[in-house]
C-alpha cells in the first residue's frame, strides 16, 4: 500500500507539472504563433526576393529622406544637401553652391524654399546653406567623433526629385584616400561602392546600422561605380563655425564659372509618379502626417486629417504594383494599381484597386489634387 501510495503521488506531480508547463506554453508561445502582424510594423517578405531590405534599414531610409533636400541654382546647377542642426542649416558641397549667395531648396515632399549660403570653402569641397523654412526641425544624427572602417555598410542619399535613385547601398571599400579635383583638394576620403551621380553630390553618407551621417558624398571616379565621401567629423568644426558666425563675404570660384553640375531633372510625369509613390511609402510607414501634407489644400478642405487617418484604420499595407503617368495640359494624371492588405470583419483579405490621382503644382509645390478609386474585379485584374 505504501509503495502504491508513493507511485500515485509521483504520478499526480508529473501530471500537475505537465499541466503548468502546458499553461505557460499556451500563454507564452501560442499567441506569438497566432498573432497577425500589421505590415506597417513588419514588411512582408516576397517570394523569390533574394535581398530584402531589413525593416530597420527601411525606417532609416524613410526618416532620413525627409531631411535630404535638392539644391537648385539659377544657372541650372543641381545638387543635394542635408539638415544638420535646428537652425535650418544644410550641409552640401562647395561646388554645388559656388559663385552664388542664394539658392532654392526642394524638400522630399516637394516644398520649395529659399536659402542663403552662409559658408563655403575654397580648399575643402564643403558649403552650408541656411534655410529659414527648415528652422526648428530635428536634423539628421551626426557622428561627430570616430570614423568608418573597411567593409562598413553604408547608404548614400541624394536629391529627392532628381532622376537618380534616392538611395544607393554599398560599403566602405577604402579609407584615407587622397585626390585632387580642381580647385579642391580631397584627403582622408572614404572610398565607397555606392554610386554617386552629380545630382547626389552634397548628400549624406549614412551608417546603415545607426542612420548616423558619417560623410558627405562628393565625387566619383569617371564612369565607374566608385564614389568618394568626405568624413563628416573632419569638417564639422569648420561647418559649426559658419553656423555660429556666417561668412561676411564668400570666396569666388572663377574656374567653375563655365561648369554646371546638373543632371537631367525629372520631368513633370516623373515628379508626379514620385509624389504618388512617396504618398504610399508614407502610408506604409504609418506616417499619415506626411501623407496628408502631400495632398492639395483644396482636398484638405474637403477632408480633415482625422477623417483621412481613419480611412486607413483597416489597412495593413498597400503595395504599388504599377504607376502610369499621363500628362494632360498643366497637370499629370497618375493611375495607380494597388494591392491592399485589409482587415474585413476580423479577417485579413487581399484586394486590388485602381486609383486615379491628378497631380500638379500648387504654390510652387507638386501636390496630389484629388483621388478617385475603384476595386478591381477578377477579370479586370487579369487585364491589368
Amino acid at each position: 500500500m505504501k509503495r502504491s501510495w508513493i507511485i500515485s503521488i509521483l504520478a499526480s506531480l508529473l501530471i500537475l507539472g505537465g499541466g503548468i508547463a502546458g499553461v505557460f506554453y499556451i500563454m507564452d508561445v501560442v499567441p506569438g504563433q497566432m498573432s497577425v502582424s500589421a505590415v506597417l510594423d513588419q514588411p512582408p517578405v516576397e517570394e523569390g526576393k533574394k535581398s530584402e531590405v531589413p525593416k530597420d534599414t527601411q525606417e532609416i531610409i524613410f526618416e532620413s529622406q525627409k531631411l535630404v533636400v535638392q539644391i537648385e541654382l539659377e544657372d541650372g546647377t543641381i545638387g543635394s544637401g542635408f539638415l544638420y542642426n535646428d537652425k535650418g542649416d544644410v550641409i552640401t558641397n562647395a561646388h554645388v553652391v559656388a559663385n552664388t549667395e542664394t539658392v532654392n531648396v526642394v524638400t522630399a515632399d516637394s516644398k520649395k524654399m529659399p536659402g542663403d549660403v552662409i559658408g563655403v570653402s575654397r580648399d575643402t569641397d564643403v558649403g552650408v546653406v541656411r534655410v529659414p523654412g527648415l528652422e526648428g526641425k530635428d536634423p539628421l544624427p551626426i557622428r561627430s567623433e570616430g570614423g568608418a572602417e573597411l567593409l562598413d555598410e553604408v547608404l548614400a542619399l541624394g536629391s529627392p526629385l532628381g532622376l537618380q535613385n534616392t538611395v544607393t547601398r554599398g560599403e566602405i571599400s577604402g579609407v584615407d584616400r587622397t585626390l585632387d579635383i580642381e580647385p579642391f583638394h580631397y584627403e582622408n576620403m572614404y572610398q565607397i561602392s555606392a554610386p554617386i551621380s552629380p545630382g547626389n553630390s552634397g548628400g549624406p553618407l549614412l551608417d546603415r546600422e545607426t542612420g548616423e551621417v558619417i560623410g558627405i558624398n562628393s565625387a566619383k571616379l569617371n564612369e565607374e561605380t566608385i564614389g568618394f565621401s568626405i568624413p563628416i567629423a573632419d569638417v564639422l568644426p569648420m561647418v559649426e563655425r559658419w553656423s555660429d558666425s556666417p561668412m561676411k563675404s564668400l570666396p569666388e570660384f572663377p574656374e567653375l564659372n563655365d561648369q554646371v553640375y546638373s543632371p537631367v531633372t525629372g520631368t513633370d510625369a516623373e515628379q508626379a509618379t514620385y509624389m504618388v509613390q512617396y504618398f504610399y511609402d508614407s502610408i506604409n510607414q504609418g506616417d499619415f502626417v506626411t501623407a496628408y501634407s502631400l495632398i492639395s489644400s483644396s482636398w484638405q478642405e474637403d477632408i480633415s486629417f482625422e477623417d483621412f487617418r481613419s480611412g486607413y484604420n483597416n489597412t495593413l499595407s498597400v503595395k504599388v504594383d504599377n504607376l502610369v503617368a499621363d500628362p494632360q495640359g498643366g497637370k499629370v494624371v497618375v493611375t495607380a494599381f494597388l494591392t491592399a492588405e485589409e482587415t474585413v470583419d476580423g479577417e485579413v483579405q487581399m484586394k486590388k484597386y485602381k486609383v486615379v490621382y491628378p497631380v500638379k503644382k500648387e504654390n510652387q509645390s507638386v501636390k496630389i489634387m484629388s483621388g478617385t478609386g475603384e476595386e478591381l474585379s477578377t477579370e479586370e485584374q487579369k487585364e491589368e
